[in-house]
Formats: C-alpha cells, sequence, structure tokens
C-alpha cells in the first residue's frame, strides 16, 4: 500500500510540470496555478465523469487490451520457443539463439514497416488479404498489432529465459532427475520450467515498460484510436495523470500478487527440488 500511495502521488506531482516548465521559461515561479491544477482531481467523482463520460475509456481499453494480448502472446511464445531450443544439442541451439539475438537488433519502426510490407505483399501475390494495415473509420484491429509489439519482447524474453533455463539445466536435481529415467522433456516441463518461471516473472517487468514505450509508436503507424494516440494529439495534465493511472494500477496489482504468490513459494521452498 505504502508503494501504491508513493507512486500515485509521484503521478499527481508530474501531472501538473507542464505548468511549472511554463513558468520557468517566462521566469515565473506558478506555484500557485501548480497548487490550483493538482486540485482538479478533486472532487474525484467529477474529475472521472469528465473523462470517462467522454470516448477517454474507450481509447484506454483499446490500448490495454493491445498491451496485454502482445504480453501474454510474448510471454508463452519466448517459453515455447525457450522449451524447443532447450530439447536440441548444444550446436543446434546455439545455431537457434544466435538468430534470434539477430532479430532482436532490429529496430521497433523498422519491424513494423517490414510487417505492414509483408501484407501489402502477400495481398498483391495471392489476393488474400491478411489483415488491415491501418484503423479507418474508428474501428479496432488487433492481429498486427499484437503481433508488432510482442515480436521484440518475445525476443527479449526468450534470451532471458534461455540463460534461466541454462542456467538450471547445470543444477544437482537435474542430473538426479536425468539419473531416474526421466525424458528431456519431462524435466524441462516439470522440473526446470516451474524453477524457472520464477526468474522470467521478474525479469519480465523491464519486457512491460519496454512495450508500453513502443505502444506509442504502434498506435501512430496504425492509425489506433489508443489513449497514446490521443493523449499527443490532446495533451493536459488531466489527461496525462488519467492515463499514466489506467496504465499504472493494473500493471502494479498484477506484479505485486505475482511477487506475493512466488516469494511465498520460495520462502515455503516450494520452487526447489
Amino acid at each position: 500500500m505504502l508503494q501504491l500511495v508513493v507512486a500515485f502521488v509521484g503521478i499527481l506531482l508530474i501531472s501538473g510540470l507542464p505548468i511549472l516548465i511554463t513558468g520557468f521559461q517566462q521566469g515565473e515561479f506558478l506555484w500557485k496555478e501548480y497548487g490550483q491544477q493538482l486540485l482538479v482531481l478533486f472532487p474525484l467523482s467529477n474529475f472521472m465523469d469528465q473523462y470517462y463520460g467522454s470516448h477517454i475509456g474507450d481509447y484506454i481499453s483499446y490500448s490495454l487490451e493491445v498491451l496485454f494480448l502482445a504480453l501474454i502472446s510474448a510471454v508463452f511464445l519466448a517459453l515455447l520457443f525457450t522449451i524447443i531450443t532447450m530439447l536440441f544439442k548444444e550446436r543446434a541451439r546455439q545455431r537457434i539463439k544466435t538468430l534470434f539475438f539477430f532479430l532482436e537488433s532490429f529496430p521497433d519502426i523498422l519491424v513494423i514497416l517490414l510487417v505492414q510490407l509483408t501484407v501489402i505483399m502477400i495481398h498483391k501475390q495471392t489476393g488474400v488479404f491478411v489483415s488491415k494495415i491501418a484503423v479507418t473509420g474508428g474501428e479496432r484491429i488487433y492481429m498486427l498489432p499484437v503481433f508488432c509489439l510482442m515480436i521484440l519482447p518475445m525476443i527479449q524474453l526468450y534470451r532471458l529465459s534461455m540463460l534461466t533455463f541454462e542456467a538450471e539445466e547445470r543444477k544437482m536435481y537435474v542430473e538426479l532427475t536425468k539419473s531416474l529415467g526421466f525424458s528431456k522433456l519431462i524435466i524441462l516441463i516439470i522440473h526446470i520450467f516451474r524453477n524457472a518461471v520464477i526468474s522470467i516473472f521478474f525479469q519480465s517487468k523491464k519486457t512491460m515498460w519496454f512495450m508500453l514505450s513502443n505502444l506509442f509508436i504502434l498506435e501512430r503507424m496504425f492509425n489506433m484510436p489508443g489513449i497514446m494516440y490521443h493523449l499527443s494529439e490532446h495533451l493536459s495534465g488531466e489527461l496525462f495523470l488519467i492515463t499514466v493511472c489506467s496504465f499504472f494500477l493494473p500493471v502494479f496489482f498484477i506484479y505485486s500478487f505475482g511477487e506475493w504468490y512466488f516469494l511465498r513459494r520460495l520462502n515455503r521452498g516450494g520452487a526447489l527440488e
């Protein structure tokens, strides 16, 4: 609760900074105006009615849907590719890792452009329209935005999970399970996975913030009616506050619950063989 309160107060104080910056540019200290800006929140019910009574709620829900669908897809595919890679021998494993590490060097914008260009080329060659490459008429598209948003985070998580899986593979309990006659796939899924997933969960925090930074680029390039696009077009302290809180609160509660659950397992020895 203390972390939540401190974070919210920090977001609230930052939301009024444009007024202070404007004052500094004019050689003035607009502390009074800054305080009045912060008080816009109160009463809270009026503030929520003002912003959620419009289309802001729809913009936020669309951005959150794309963000979490991309995160779930990235985590699932990273773990799937990790397990598949771990089944290969060392030489083949290194080649697969090299390929993924090479793809990680691609810039975000280039990835989006290549995906859009690929869809256009497929349509030209086959007449099949895989997915729309931009939003028109206020509609929502999911397949391509989610795919583009999850590619680089998936590769990052793959790299981290490979390091974690390979570190677990060298531990004594793995040698013990091998001596008992368990297959490599069973050892990976049942034994190594449940130990490695704890480390991967904590490492995925950075991936989440990386995806948030890419969400703005994604919404611009796909013309998506998301909150990041809307915020860039109608920047204000109030809209900044409600936007940041809308992203921060679900992420905070998900990771707080995950930390509580996994740390309790560690304290009880549940992740140890």
